[in-house]
């Protein structure tokens, strides 16, 4: 299939066939088509050991579709169109893969086995040929580093093609602290002292085809590119184990090694972050250098927690620490400048990787300081300190920045998921009345938003984890007791726009985290005194006088708004509040006269809106809804009357399902049959009210009685009452809609005739 048919009897000495060979079988077949077809066939159980029997040839074959393709991706032939320059990507790519799947899955078991990769694939030779294999990985070698410096060829290809290289280098055979140096010294370019065992003659028993220094000019324009370097780095983080990147080097100081490195792991970092200091990136190399340098991180991040488990024996473990300590001590500065400067990257991809390095940042720090509280503590070794200061820097080194700077709600965010809530508020007691502050400001309203969610998303699953009842609420009364103030403040404050911004950003959120809170909000709200600054007492008793009712207009806002929410979450009905202190229905009776008519529009829609629209109209709904609507019949403001009919359409339809709910209870003497999913989701939450009831000495009467399960007669005579307040509503709002606009000077639409 891939023209490898006669090797074995044309071989007559180590010298590689030509390419007319390889190419004269399936010619009707392009090679990225072959290639494919053998990626595929490796992928069943049963190709698996064909390719794997045959694995000198799918390489040598692969290595003269790579000699075939690079020229002409190098310099394109003139007259060459762009369908021609896919058609050799394609290639190269398929080609490419294939010959990582053959070096990293099909012969992994060889390795182990033989102790390296070219006696690994001798051993599946029929004929072993040592020369010719040696050869043909020297090939191999040599084209990955000019694949890897095409700029021509697909991102993915260079990047397939470094991983390659670096599992060449891997799969040499020699120890792994030869195979680091190895590394250092031909992929990352450090001038590396070495060692005893690693000579020519060593490597030429198991390696022949690596070089022990390499000049190549594809090799040296590759380590001149910046792309080219940030592939072989992630190359190494995804291919090379620890046991080889950790082992420390003898590294020669020198003009071209980037910063202080003592083994490959780390200068890969070095390299990394050579590059994301660079000016004028393209968008698309910005966003592979700061996926490098946030995959460097969380491999790290992973390695400090396998030291954590015992997965790893005690000389990496001590090797991954000393990493970093050294992490936190010197490349802080350093990871944090990234953040100040690319966290609003216009690239949105760029946002993404760059707050994926903070968190991996942030899980190292949170797993150096588990392994130092899990050691001994030495007095006179000050580093066990380093990790637990870590976190606290770096939330100090927050909260001293600008409310203005929209990083810092997104970093807080981040912060939360791994501080103490009540740390972070003794830090910064002002830290919800100053976000409640920037929420007003509409460009700044998203940030906060995401920073009071990440704050109860924190609070929830802190009080979900604690098992006992009675410690859960006094928690869940701690983070409540935490946000009543400021949001009551922020909704008494004089700006509408502020209230409706926590409308939209953060009072559905909070209710729903916190139902308890409603009430205490409520309670806060009608005792709220707002403070008086000198100035404005010394003006006299008319200026006071303006103030107070200025005040008590923004905390009759404040109400309704509140109400609203709650009776939309279905946390709050007008039972519940006719049962709270009188002062919330004077309140709301205040409210009718409220200058702004956008506060009447949002009253209008808490007493006509309703969660379930079967809900019996309330005594105080009525005469509230009523005194409302006679109060601005004639409003002269043309968006309240639009808002009015929506409402009053909602209430219609109300009252039209509440009629006919009661008049089939009072002729079949029960309610309508719920679904089944309700009914058994009622008789669960009835069992378990019974059972909580018995409890505490009560009998099942009066628990069906407070979850409103009442008797036939006492149903029928609620439905009946019911009945004759739709009609009341219903005769009421007609005599207003008709005889009570019937007066001279009265607007007359001419349309609605």
């Amino acid at each position: 299939f891939i023209g490898a048919q006669g090797y074995y009897r044309e071989l007559d000495t180590f010298s590689i066939v030509d390419q007319e060979i390889s190419n004269r079988f399936y010619s009707h077949q392009t090679v990225h088509q072959r290639a494919m077809a053998l990626e595929t066939l490796a992928s069943v159980p049963q190709g698996a050991p064909v390719i794997r029997r045959f694995v000198s040839d799918v390489l040598v074959y692969s290595a003269n579709a790579l000699e075939t393709s690079l020229p002409d991706l190098h310099s394109p032939k003139q007259g060459q169109g762009s369908v021609e320059l896919v058609a050799l990507r394609q290639d190269c790519t398929q080609v490419i893969r294939l010959v990582f799947l053959c070096l990293s899955k099909l012969i992994a078991d060889d390795l182990r086995l033989h102790g390296g990769l070219q006696a690994a694939i001798l051993a599946s030779m029929r004929t072993p040929l040592p020369g010719y294999v040696e050869k043909t990985l020297q090939r191999m070698y040599q084209l990955c580093w000019d694949l890897v410096g095409c700029e021509s060829a697909a991102l993915n290809s260079r990047q397939v093609a470094a991983m390659v290289l670096v599992s060449l280098i891997d799969g040499s055979g020699v120890s792994p602290a030869d195979r680091a140096i190895l590394l250092a010294r031909l992929v990352l370019d450090i001038d590396v002292k070495p060692s005893s065992t690693l000579d020519d003659s060593g490597l030429q028993q198991t390696a022949g085809y690596l070089p022990l220094s390499d000049k190549s000019e594809s090799r040296q324009q590759c380590m001149d590119d910046a792309v080219s370097m940030v592939c072989v780095a992630r190359a190494i983080i995804a291919v090379v184990p620890y046991e080889v990147s950790l082992e420390t080097l003898d590294i020669v100081s020198s003009q071209k090694n980037f910063g202080v490195s003592k083994n490959v792991h780390e200068a890969v970092f070095t390299h990394v972050a050579s590059v994301c200091g660079r000016s004028q990136l393209a968008p698309g190399v910005k966003v592979i250098v700061f996926e490098s340098m946030a995959t460097w991180l969380q491999e790290t991040a992973r390695l400090l927690e396998r030291c954590l488990d015992g997965s790893v024996d005690q000389v990496l473990s001590k090797t991954a620490f000393e990493l970093g300590q050294r992490i936190l001590k010197l490349q802080r500065e350093r990871i944090m400048g990234y953040l100040w400067s690319y966290w609003d990257d216009p690239l949105d991809a760029v946002q993404v990787r760059v707050k994926s390095i903070f968190e991996a940042f942030l899980d190292i720090g949170s797993a150096m300081e588990k392994i130092v509280a899990s050691q001994p503590k030495n007095t006179d070794d000050d580093s066990n300190d380093i990790p637990n200061e870590f976190l606290s820097d770096v939330l100090d080194l927050v909260l001293t920045m600008d409310w203005s700077r929209k990083v810092k709600y997104s970093l807080l965010a981040t912060l939360c998921t791994r501080i103490d809530i009540f740390d972070l508020f003794a830090r910064q007691p002002k830290l919800l009345d100053s976000c409640l502050e920037t929420l007003a400001q509409v460009n700044m309203a998203s940030r906060a938003s995401s920073l009071f969610t990440a704050l109860l998303e924190r609070s929830a699953s802190d009080v979900k984890a604690v098992q006992d009842k009675d410690t859960a609420r006094t928690l869940e009364s701690r983070f409540m007791n935490i946000w009543i103030a400021p949001v009551v403040a922020a909704l008494c404050r004089d700006d509408e726009t502020s209230r409706r911004m926590l409308v939209q950003h953060l009072l559905p959120t909070l209710f729903e985290t916190f139902p308890r809170i409603v009430p205490l909000i409520l309670h806060s709200l009608i005792q709220y005194q707002q403070s008086v600054s000198l100035d404005l007492a010394s003006q006299g008793r008319v200026v006071m006088a303006e103030h107070r009712h200025s005040t008590d207009a923004c905390r009759q806002h404040a109400l309704i708004i509140v109400l609203k929410i709650a009776r939309s979450q279905d946390i709050l009905t007008f039972d519940q509040l006719a049962a709270m202190d009188p002062e919330i229905v004077d309140m709301l009776k205040r409210a009718v006269y409220h200058p702004d008519w956008s506060v009447r529009a949002d009253m209008l829609g808490l007493l006509c809106e309703a969660r379930k629209l079967s809900n019996p109209l309330h005594e105080i709904e009525y005469e509230l809804l009523f005194k409302l609507l006679r109060v601005s019949a004639n409003a002269p403001s043309a968006d309240f009357r639009q808002q009015q009919h929506g409402a009053l359409t909602s209430f219609a339809m109300r009252l039209v399902t509440i009629a006919t709910h009661a008049e089939r209870i009072v002729s079949t003497g029960r309610p309508p049959v719920p679904s089944q999913k309700i009914r058994h989701r009622e008789r669960d939450a009835r069992e378990a009210a019974i059972a909580e009831g018995r409890k505490v000495g009560k009998s099942e009467e009066e628990v069906l009685r407070e979850l409103g399960i009442l008797s036939k007669e006492e149903m029928v005579q609620q439905a009946q009452v019911a009945l004759a307040r739709v009609e009341q509503a219903v005769n009421e709002w007609l005599d207003m809609a008709v005889r009570g606009c019937l007066y001279p000077g009265a607007g007359f639409a001419k349309v609605a005739v």
